[in-house]
């Protein structure tokens, strides 16, 4: 490892964003209940998932000062990478000016020997280029070496910024990734005039859940939905956790009822499967959510679409859960 890496994964602050765990890619349906979640599904038993009672370590709670903190990390990762590409755009540039130089002086040199114009005089200048020569091809390496250098800093660094937007639990994108990507689909739709809209997610009765079954099987259930959210919202689609168990959805280009149908079918799906612990058989029962979906409106900011998704929502608890309710106002 280059030192200017080692020294920025051993830094206290940064270090510890560059080994964070990387989300493990997608698997579809069948293959992310059963490598991540512990399902298990048997010749006897194929319409009866069996969620795993494993050991497992419960996420910590969420506590504000490490909030902060990690706003804070994020915030330096950012400017230190802009920082770091000015850099590796500089140093190119100075390498490739040694090298020029480095050129045009063999080339005068070549020149000199060729001209046999006052032998003692040409030798000393020949003498005097190859020295300048080599000094200036020392100094090209270097700055190549440096460049090296800077540009795996700036690799570790993207890395950093990916795993400080993305929620360790899940692997889905997190609260502040979710404020991003709202941002510019909210531009990004004023700019073509096309639909964009947002469905707000709730895992039912998930407090009784994790109080039941305890905080790790409550852990696994937060991925299993998160996985069956992505797996059917579709191409192009973005889906974040918003914290708790809650998670959001936006659809580009896509409008309310069709957005609408795609959360639908993935809840529909869910609501079917019984869950059970298959260390001590006991009845999980169905993993159900609910869903606000609210399309965007001429003229709204990003924060008033997400509201009245929150509050359809909110209707769609009230009306008795496992729902998905369309704000038409």
């Amino acid at each position: 490892m280059s030192a200017v890496t080692e020294d920025v994964q051993h830094d206290p602050h940064l270090g510890a964003a560059l080994r964070a765990a990387k989300a493990p890619p997608a698997t579809g349906w069948v293959g992310r209940i059963r490598h991540r979640l512990g399902f298990g599904i048997t010749e006897a038993e194929v319409a009866v998932p069996m969620l795993l009672d494993e050991p497992e370590t419960a996420a910590p709670l969420a506590d504000p000062g490490v909030e902060a903190l990690t706003r804070m990390l994020e915030e330096l990762i950012v400017s230190a990478q802009t920082r770091i590409d000015g850099a590796v755009m500089l140093v190119g540039r100075s390498a490739d000016d040694a090298e020029a130089f480095r050129t045009a002086l063999t080339t005068e040199a070549e020149a000199l020997v060729g001209a046999n114009a006052g032998e003692q005089v040409t030798a000393a200048l020949v003498n005097v280029t190859r020295t300048m020569i080599a000094r200036a091809r020392g100094a090209e390496e270097r700055l190549r070496a440096m460049g090296d250098e800077l540009e795996s800093v700036q690799r570790d660094l993207a890395d950093a910024r990916r795993s400080a937007e993305h929620d360790q639990l899940t692997g889905l994108p997190n609260r502040r990734a979710l404020e991003a990507a709202l941002l510019r689909a909210v531009h990004g739709a004023r700019a073509a005039d096309h639909a964009l809209s947002l469905a707000f997610c709730d895992i039912d009765h998930f407090k009784r859940l994790n109080d039941t079954h305890g905080h790790a099987l409550g852990d696994r259930v937060l991925r299993l939905v998160g996985d069956c959210l992505a797996d059917g919202a579709g191409a192009g689609a973005f889906v974040g956790r918003q914290g708790g168990e809650e998670f959001v959805m936006l659809f580009e280009g896509v409008p309310l009822d069709e957005a609408a149908a795609r959360v639908d079918a993935v809840r529909a799906d869910l609501a079917t499967r019984d869950f059970k612990s298959r260390t001590n058989e006991t009845p999980i029962g169905r993993i159900t959510f609910s869903a606000g979906v609210a399309a965007l409106r001429p003229g709204e900011e990003g924060d008033g679409l997400l509201n009245r998704a929150d509050e359809a929502l909110y209707r769609a608890k009230e009306n008795g859960r496992n729902r998905v309710e369309l704000d038409r106002d």
